[in-house]
């Protein structure tokens, strides 16, 4: 009974360091060279790793990415390019992440044939 208790913890958190080593190598690189890149890849496998366990959380993930884009634009149209750089950057990256996630779900239902 123990290690079924176990288990759910270690399965979210290897999932959360493998996303985070794939996110960081495909944001950055295989360099490691400042400690303060990490927040996107961090965040970025965090909603991830929160999608994968949380179904009903999809919804409002993808909606906080879409909130994302449109500060992107704001932020864009009041002249703070590295703020809205940052911003459609991780808006975007997790609307990918979360249409990917969504991938099963849409071929199910019949939306996308399957190859």
């Amino acid at each position: 009974m123990k290690m079924k208790f176990l288990s759910i913890p270690l399965k979210i958190f290897f999932l959360f360091a493998l996303s985070l080593g794939i996110f960081y190598i495909l944001e950055y690189g295989p360099i490691w060279d400042n400690p303060g890149k990490f927040l996107k890849p961090i965040l970025l496998s965090g909603f991830t790793v929160a999608m994968l366990f949380q179904q009903n959380l999809r919804r409002y993930i993808f909606i906080f990415s879409i909130i994302c884009l449109i500060l992107m634009i704001l932020m864009s149209v009041f002249s703070l390019p590295d703020l809205s750089n940052s911003l459609g950057s991780f808006g975007f990256s997790l609307l990918v992440v979360t249409v990917f996630l969504y991938l099963p779900q849409i071929i199910k239902k019949g939306y996308v044939e399957r190859f």
